[in-house]
């Protein structure tokens, strides 16, 4: 029989920081919260045809409390087939993530980096696109 300790409960650190790690991270729900476009600032009234990037964020959260809270810079990718959003710059959060066994803190570095390995293995693409495609209210 194999038997588990249970996870400690997740709570807010004096620093502002949820302290998990990645296994217990990918057990949670995140739903999309918002996503916008990014202000264009191109240059107007030229006659000539001027490259643009089509750039937003996006905001995931957990339900229930602490909160987990992940949101990314996203830019729609049109040089190659097919076209997407893709992830710019690493996630911002309020997530530590912290060594599965003895639970030392891995750090800002290797968190950024992890959270980076995390979002790019989620589906977050599609919910993100429906989101900004809807009508706002005027």
């Amino acid at each position: 029989m194999l038997l588990t300790t249970p996870l400690p409960p997740l709570s807010v650190s004096a620093d502002g920081y949820v302290r998990l790690s990645l296994p217990e991270l990918e057990a949670i729900t995140l739903g999309h919260l918002i996503s916008c476009l990014d202000e264009q600032s191109g240059a107007r009234g030229v006659l000539a045809a001027v490259a643009t990037d089509i750039t937003g964020y996006t905001e995931w959260v957990s339900a229930g409390w602490p909160a987990i809270s992940l949101g990314w810079d996203w830019q729609l990718a049109v040089a190659g087939q097919p076209a997407g959003l893709r992830r710019l710059h690493a996630p911002r959060s309020n997530v530590m993530l912290v060594d599965d066994s003895s639970r030392v803190d891995h750090g800002q570095v290797k968190t950024a980096t992890l959270l980076e390995f995390y979002v790019d293995r989620q589906a977050w693409q599609a919910a993100t696109l429906d989101y900004l495609s809807r009508p706002r209210p005027a």
